[in-house]
This record gives structure tokens, C-alpha cells and sequence, in this order.
């Protein structure tokens, strides 16, 4: 049946088409959203705008309000109900709908006029919907918006601006001319007006902009200004402003009254996307230094090469964490910029090109890499104000230099390893928007701790190549570079440890150990690489930082085992490749608790008894390792001893094993500053002074102060 039929057979009126037409509309985009699982609910308002084309204020309403209801029950076959993207789009549906009622209203002269403004705004939010949705930082969501937001709007500028801690606003994003670094707050201007009022400002003529802000009208391009409207609007979330958006449209297109209030829910709904993305980026921040900070002790670790390390510390930083990453080392006492990187090759380059025409940092520099090596602070700025630039500056070039980076938040930190610093690393925020916060500082610091002590390794490894001709000689010194000697004590617990190595016809094993406090407690490892060589002790360097970083977290000893394992597989040059390993725990109470994965299990020195600690072995590392942990408890002076089988497997003269109940009894017997060395002694004495393996010591007494 056709519609005139419906109709009586009369001839159908232009409201009686818009109306069934509209309803038309919306039943096919509601059966097409709950059909094909396409998200077209923010849609639903094209049926009122059809319907307002001609039909009355009355019709149109009931269209409206038929397309709101359906919005909102679109939850039921999409699951969305409370979610951001239902939100908005039920948002764009309400506004969409709310002006095709307002233009049913209005007079038929300005009718097709506010219909296309309408059209407009559902285009701006429909194309804006799923790229604020989906923005993880407040620089991508600001950039999808400044990109989109002037062709939809007609306007001719567009400018983000963001509230730093200083309360200063600083440009984040726009669209044509560059605006200026920063507006100060206080200032006379209607951008920190707004931002300390909260309220928009509308300037829509050379009068308004005169009667609030006179000094803008007496400006240079005070002429250009005043013949455009501006329109200032908070950024906000829960009523606490966190930016300023500023929308300007030339004379020829200026915005009508009528759809200011428009902009004030784009502001707001673009403040709310803005909040969203500082969470995100927040949270996807806390992931990304736990896992920079695990993956950081396992590939620095297993560098014995400068440079590789310096590479490598970059490469981990950015752009992950930072726009841009300098490293910094002293060198014959000057203090060189060893490394300098940006995500963009050709933004490196030319950084570097530049750096070149300027001078170093004077020793005496109030901030920066210089400043951090003598006080061994780090130094934090989560914002760069004009004044850091020019105070830091050389000359008028360099300051322009500075400026052209578009540094927005920074941190120097120092690298400090056991003889002293080394040099700095310096992070800088820019183009991406973020700021560092102080747990940015904690983590770099880690990190910066792990990069010192590849760098010293390093090092040591390097002088000891240039010396020793020998392989062997430089297994050997690689080996002892990476085997820091443990504090005295942790807490309540006396700690020792020695290494020696095998007979110099042998080659160097792996053999290692570590400790690494912890709050109420203290963990060590000890453990022996399969293979002998340069390759053995690149696996030991790879295990110590996996234990490093696993053990610097909570679960226990059986969890951390575990992490070691999965870490160290992708680094083992060949899949038989696996480290034995034994790792023990003492708490501050002195309750211990011990895993063995393939390894020799400790030993219990108590009131002259030896008793081997009772574990199940399990495989070793990188062969699935999984144990599980058995515990016990020391007395006052009781000692735990852990060892490699150097000592277990040695051998007399006449190639019988070591009786190693009496080296383990001497031990127990010496005082402790004397106990390891009088085992070796006593262990020497059976072998004649020479070890067919290497042979690492590791030696506990819990030795709680009164």
C-alpha cells in the first residue's frame, strides 16, 4: 500500500513524508544495529532530523524522544550499558535530537540553516566517538580532536592547552597559528581567565574582546584578533579544570549564538576524554616500568660491551618511556654525550648535528648531568618552564635549540656504581604530552642502578681484555666483575662469599652467586651454568639480573624461580642450556625457607651439627623449573652454608672425592670473619691446591643485636 492510500487517497503533505520517513529511518538503522552488531545508536537522531525537515515541533518530539528511548535500549543487544562509547553516543542522540526539536520550532526561513549546523555536530561527534574512545594518551586524544574539529566546525584555529602543577596552561595540540609556550597564570588573558573562573567566554566581536581583555586590542595583530570570534572553554572533569580549549572562526564564517552551547558540550566532553587518556596512559605507565624495569636487569646484565649497554638503555627508554634519551659518561674527566636518541631517526640526527656547534656543561653547572654526579640526587621537572630553558642555555642559538626539541617534562638521574658515578641518563617528555611523576623518578633510578652496574662490568671486562691475553684470564676476570661481594650484613644476617676458580689448564665455568635485600628479609642465589667459557658467564650475567629483578618483588622463592626461568630461555644460546640453582631466604625472625632446582641443597650449621637442608629437586633453570620451597628455622649463631659443586665433586691427589664433611666442619668451627677462608684452606689441604672445577662459597649466620 502506498502512502497516499494510507492517506485516504488524498495527496500526502510534506510533514506526513518527513514524519513517515523519519520513523522510516529509524527503524531500518534500529534493525540493522541489532542485526549486523553495528554501533549506529548515536545514529537514531537522523530519524528526528528527517522528521524536522517539515513536520511540526509535536511530530518531531515524538520522533525525538522514540529515537533518545531506542538509544538508550540499545544496551540490551550491544552489552554497553554505563560504558564510555554508550555514553557518548547516547549523548550525541539527546543533543542531535534536542536541536531537530528546537528546529521544528524555529521559523521555515532558518530552517535548512540550523539543519546543517545539526548535521555538522552529529559528524563531529560520530567522527570524533571512536578516536577519543580509543586514545590511550592526552596527546592522541587532543590531535584527533585539533585534526577534525575545524573542518567540521568551520572554524580556522583550534588549540589544546593543559594545566600544568605550576598552573601554567602550555599548548598540547592545534590548528593553525602556533600559539605561544605557555600562559602564565594570573595573567590577564581569557585563557587563564578561564582556566581559574571555569566558566567559557564567548568573544564574538572587537567590543567583547575590548571590554574584557583591553590589552588584546592594542597588540600588533590586534586588528586580525578583534575581526575574528573567539571562543574560550574549560577543559573539565568533575569540575576541576585541568585545560582550556580555544576555538576562533574568521569573519566570514562566524559560529551563530545558538550553537555556543554546542561547544560547551564538545569542551566537556573532550575534558572528560582527556581525564580518560591521563588514566590510561597512567596505568599503561605502571605496567610499562615493571616490565621495563624485569626486562632492563636481564639484557643490561648480559652485556660486557659499553657501548651495547648504552644501546641498549635507549633502546629500552624510548619511546616507550621517553621522547627523547641522552646517556651521559665521564671520560678522562670531561663528561661526554655518549648516546642520544628520539623516536624519529631523522629527529635524532638532526639533534645531533646540532649538539655538535655547542659546548659541554660546565663542571660547575647549577643543574643537569653535572649537577646530578655531585650531589647523587635526581633531578625532576615535571614541567619546563621558559625560565629552566633560558637558564640553561649557552647563547641565544642554543636556547633556540632547546626550544625546538619541545621538551615539556624531564628527568636526570644519576649513574652511580660501586667505585662512584659513572655519568647520568636524561629523559624528556615532548610531542607525546606526558608529564613524569615522581614514581618515574623511583623507577629510572632502578633502572639507572641495573645500567651502572652493565657499565662497570663492562668496563672491568674491557681492561681485563686489554691486559690478559689469555682466554681463559679473561673468562676469569669477566666472572669475578660480575660476582659483586655481598654486603656484611642484611638485618639480623652476617653475610660472606668467595669464588675460586678451577686449575689453570680448565676453562672458567659459570658458576654465580647474589643477594638482594628486601623489606623484612634478605635472598640469595647460588648457582653453576652448564658450559664453560665467555658463553657460560654471559649466561651467568643473564640469571643475576633475572634474579635481581624477580627478587626485588613479592611471591616466594618457588615464584621467583619460576620468573628466572621464563626470563632466561629466549637468552640461552642453545635449548640443553640450563643453570643449576639453590635460592634462600631469611627473614628478619629468622625463619628460612629453600628451593633447589638441580642443584646441591644448603647446609644447616647448628651447635656443631651439619644438617642438609630437606628439599625436592627440581629441574634446573631453563628446563621448566617449578620447585616447591621447604623451610626451617636458625637459632642465634646458626649459619647456613650454600656451595657449587666444585666442592662436592673436588678430588685428592689419588682422584678420590673430598671428604666434604670436614671442610663444612671447619667451617662451622671458625669464627665467621675466618669461616670460608679456613674451609678453603681445609679443602686445599685434601686436593693439594689444586680444583678440577670452579667452586663458589655462599655463607649465612643469623646474628640478631640485642
Amino acid at each position: 500500500m502506498t502512502l497516499r492510500g494510507i492517506l485516504g487517497g488524498r495527496s500526502p503533505r510534506p510533514e506526513d513524508v518527513s514524519l513517515t520517513l523519519g520513523l522510516g529511518v529509524l527503524a531500518l538503522l534500529v534493525v540493522v544495529d541489532a542485526a549486523a552488531s553495528v554501533h549506529l545508536s548515536g545514529a537514531y537522531a537522523a530519524g528526528a532530523v528527517i522528521t524536522a525537515t517539515a513536520a511540526s515541533a509535536r511530530r518531531t518530539t515524538v520522533v525525538a524522544v522514540l529515537a533518545v528511548a531506542l538509544g538508550a535500549a540499545s544496551t540490551t543487544w550491544h552489552d554497553t550499558l554505563g560504558t564510555y562509547d554508550w555514553g557518548l553516543r547516547l549523548l550525541a542522540n539527546v543533543l542531535i535530537s534536542g536541536t531537530a526539536v528546537a528546529v521544528a520550532s524555529i521559523g521555515h526561513h532558518l530552517r535548512a540553516r540550523i539543519i546543517g549546523a545539526t548535521m555538522m555536530m552529529q559528524e563531529l561527534v560520530d567522527s570524533l566517538a571512536g578516536e577519543l574512545i580509543g586514545a590511550r594518551t592526552i596527546s592522541a586524544v587532543s590531535e584527533a580532536f585539533v585534526t577534525k574539529a575545524p573542518v567540521a566546525l568551520g572554524a580556522d584555529q583550534v588549540r589544546v592547552h593543559v594545566l600544568d602543577a605550576d598552573k601554567a596552561l602550555r599548548p598540547l595540540a592545534w590548528h593553525g597559528k602556533e600559539p605561544a609556550r605557555e600562559v602564565t597564570h594570573g595573567s590577564d588573558h581569557p585563557k587563564a581567565r578561564v582556566a581559574e573562573t571555569g566558566q567559557p567566554l564567548h568573544l564574538r566581536d572587537r567590543a567583547e574582546i575590548a571590554a574584557h581583555f583591553p590589552d588584546l586590542v592594542t597588540r600588533r595583530d590586534a586588528h586580525a584578533r578583534a575581526a575574528r570570534s573567539v571562543h574560550v572553554l574549560p577543559l573539565a572533569k568533575d569540575g576541576v579544570v585541568e585545560g582550556v580549549l580555544t576555538i576562533s572562526f574568521p569573519p566570514s564564517h562566524p559560529l551563530p549564538r545558538t550553537q555556543e552551547d554546542f561547544l560547551v558540550s564538545i569542551s566537556g566532553a573532550l575534558g572528560e576524554a582527556l581525564h580518560r587518556a591521563a588514566d590510561l596512559a597512567r596505568e599503561d605507565l605502571a605496567a610499562q616500568r615493571l616490565q621495563l624495569l624485569h626486562e632492563s636487569a636481564a639484557t643490561l646484565a648480559g652485556s660486557l660491551d659499553v657501548d651495547t649497554t648504552v644501546t641498549e638503555v635507549c633502546r629500552l627508554l624510548v619511546p616507550r618511556f621517553a621522547d627523547w634519551c641522552a646517556v651521559h659518561l665521564e671520560r678522562d674527566g670531561t663528561l661526554d654525550t655518549v648516546a642520544l636518541q628520539h623516536v624519529d631517526p631523522v629527529r635524532t640526527r638532526w639533534a645531533l648535528g646540532m649538539m655538535e656547534g655547542f659546548p659541554t656543561p660546565a663542571e660547575d653547572a647549577p643543574t643537569g648531568a653535572r649537577a646530578v654526579m655531585r650531589s647523587g640526587r635526581s633531578e625532576h621537572y615535571p614541567f619546563i618552564p621558559s625560565e629552566l630553558l633560558e637558564t640553561a642555555a649557552s647563547s641565544p642559538e642554543h636556547l633556540a635549540l632547546l626550544r625546538q626539541l619541545g621538551m615539556r617534562s624531564a628527568m636526570v638521574v644519576p649513574l652511580l656504581g660501586r667505585s662512584g658515578p659513572l655519568g647520568a641518563i636524561t629523559l624528556v617528555q615532548a610531542e607525546s604530552g606526558r608529564q613524569y611523576a615522581e614514581e618515574d623518578v623511583t623507577f629510572l633510578e632502578q633502572l639507572a642502578g641495573h645500567a651502572a652496574h652493565a657499565l662497570e662490568t663492562a668496563v672491568t671486562f674491557a681492561d681485563q681484555t686489554e691486559r690478559l691475553a689469555d682466554m681463559t684470564k679473561v673468562a676469569e676476570a669477566a666472572q669475578q666483575a660480575i660476582l659483586a661481594p655481598p654486603p656484611e650484613r642484611v638485618g639480623p644476617v652476617r653475610l660472606a662469599a668467595r669464588y675460586r676458580g678451577a686449575a689453570s689448564e680448565a676453562q672458567i665455568g659459570g658458576d654465580l652467586f647474589e643477594v638482594v635485600p628486601v623489606d623484612g628479609a634478605v635472598r640469595l642465589l647460588i648457582g653453576d651454568v652448564r658450559g664453560k667459557g665467555l658463553t657460560a658467564v654471559r649466561t651467568a650475567t643473564i640469571v643475576l639480573g633475572e634474579f635481581r629483578a624477580a627478587a626485588a618483588e613479592t611471591g616466594d622463592l618457588a615464584r621467583i624461580a619460576r620468573s628466572i626461568d621464563r626470563g632466561m630461555r629466549p637468552y640461552l644460546a642453545n635449548p640443553e642450556d640450563f643453570v643449576t640453582a639453590c635460592l634462600l631466604e631469611i627473614t628478619a625472625d629468622g625463619r628460612f625457607s629453600a628451593v633447589s632446582c638441580g642443584h646441591p641443597a644448603p647446609v644447616h650449621l647448628s651447635a656443631g651439627r651439619l644438617t642438609e637442608v630437606p628439599v625436592d629437586h627440581a629441574p634446573p633453570l631453563g628446563l621448566g623449573a617449578s620447585p616447591v620451597p621447604a623451610h626451617g628455622r636458625l637459632q642465634h649463631g646458626d649459619r647456613l652454608v650454600m656451595f657449587t659443586d666444585g666442592l662436592i665433586e673436588a678430588r685428592t691427589p689419588n682422584r678420590a672425592f673430598v671428604d666434604a664433611a670436614t671442610v663444612l666442619s671447619a667451617l662451622a668451627a671458625a669464627p665467621f670473619e675466618l669461616a670460608l677462608d679456613t674451609a678453603l684452606e681445609s679443602l686445599e689441604g685434601q686436593t693439594s691446591g689444586s680444583l678440577d672445577d670452579d667452586l663458589a662459597l655462599l655463607l649465612a649466620e643469623y646474628d640478631p643485636k640485642d
